[in-house]
């Protein structure tokens, strides 16, 4: 019986958890390492989004990646070259725009990555 009040309270966590994360995946399609893009290695930035947070997941370590934001007008309103040192970094960039649809660019030796996002009132 114990055992199924814990997984019962460790259930209704998880659930909960799931319930108020806003996170949300941006789907990217481009060319990355040896073809087109795929799960399998070299691992591509991984692309989020949470209010007007967004976030780049970085699983190996990458130098002088470029990201561009631009919004649906073409007019770029974020621009920056990073690298990380390590695997598992995550690179967050906070939006001060306007509520609407943007695209997210991201390019690199390996490749390049293209994927929209809407960011709401």
């Amino acid at each position: 019986m114990k055992n199924y009040y814990c997984f019962t309270v460790l259930f209704a966590f998880l659930f909960s958890v799931n319930v108020y994360a806003d996170k949300k995946q941006i789907d990217v399609d481009g060319e990355w390492g040896d073809g087109p893009v795929r799960s399998s290695a070299p691992e591509y930035p991984v692309v989020s989004i949470d209010d007007n947070v967004l976030s780049i997941y970085l699983a190996d370590a990458l130098e002088s990646l470029v990201i561009v934001i631009a919004d649906s007008n073409g007019f770029i309103v974020y621009q920056d070259c990073i690298s990380s040192n390590g695997s598992g970094y995550t690179y967050t960039i906070c939006l001060n725009e306007q509520p609407g649809c943007y695209t997210v660019t991201i390019t690199h030796s390996l490749g390049y990555l293209d994927g929209s996002f809407c960011i709401e009132q």
